[in-house]
């Protein structure tokens, strides 16, 4: 009986045993756990914030959040982070006008060091400023006319040999042209009422000219004498505004002195406005 009784004891002391240590067994378990998962969570939260995790010195490995790209220097205990030696313009902001960045500006050149390349300079065909008064109504007539004009007549300058057109023209120069001399050829032209005749004439800087022609009485009664602008010879650079039969352009005190330093050719118009006849017309200069 004795027996039997310590048997049982035995068994039930083992049962409870074996009951209890899983029990100790699960509960050491979650201590020993506990620290690794609050660490682990803790690394990930700084991960996350990107902030290195502990044992990192400076930035994060490679991967981490915040890392920055290979071959950029992270910054060290003590110094400044490194900044980017050039900053883009912000979105939608052109180079050179974004706020608190300043406009590119070109290289200084040395002193005594030979120019730059410059930029070629544009063609123009801009003519030359006007050498006397001028009507620009009466510019498109001019230009109708010159579309059926000749060309004029000339003789050597000077010669005035004694006719009456000669005598008149070389009369009336010493009124309009005072101490001037006959320059280049001498137009001596007879012509139709509406017809009209061209010549070209040069004029230069560092003299001054005067153009005046001449009809005799009873032939054309009123001359015109139109002076036209190079390169194209659409533009009026002088022009005779009397109504007689003495035309002049450029009459003393105010002759025409030319500013461009090479010669130009002009183109001069002769249109017998009214009457027919011959009518004689001369280029006078002197130095300026």
């Amino acid at each position: 009986m004795n027996e039997n009784r310590n048997a049982r004891a035995w068994l039930l002391a083992t049962l409870g045993a074996a009951a209890v240590a899983p029990v100790v067994i699960a509960c050491g378990s979650g201590n020993s756990n506990s620290t690794p998962n609050t660490a682990a969570s803790a690394n990930a939260g700084m991960m996350a914030q990107g902030q290195p995790p502990p044992g990192y010195a400076g930035a994060p490995p490679p991967g981490y959040p915040g890392a920055p790209p290979p071959g950029y220097p992270t910054a060290q205990p003590g110094y400044p982070s490194p900044q980017p030696s050039y900053s883009y313009p912000p979105p939608g902001q052109p180079q050179g006008t974004y706020p608190g960045y300043p406009s590119p500006t070109p290289a200084a050149q040395a002193p005594g060091a030979p120019p730059g390349p410059q930029p070629a300079p544009t063609g123009s065909q801009t003519p030359p400023g006007p050498l006397a008064p001028t009507d620009p109504n009466s510019l498109q007539g001019i230009l109708q006319g010159l579309q059926t004009a000749f060309q004029g007549t000339v003789v050597p300058g000077g010669a005035l040999a004694g006719d009456p057109t000669d005598a008149g023209l070389k009369l009336y120069a010493l009124k309009v042209a005072p101490g001037m001399q006959p320059e280049g050829d001498e137009l001596k032209q007879n012509l139709a009422q509406g017809q009209h005749a061209v010549m070209m004439v040069t004029l230069q800087a560092g003299k001054c000219y005067t153009l005046a022609g001449f009809s005799a009485p009873g032939a054309v009664k009123d001359v015109d004498l139109n002076l036209l602008a190079p390169p194209l010879y659409m533009t009026l650079a002088g022009q005779d505004l009397t109504h007689n039969n003495t035309p002049v352009i450029g009459a003393s005190p105010s002759p025409m002195c030319p500013v461009i330093a090479f010669p130009l050719q002009y183109k001069l118009d002769v249109f017998a406005r009214e009457g027919s006849g011959v009518v004689a017309v001369q280029l006078f200069s002197k130095a300026k």
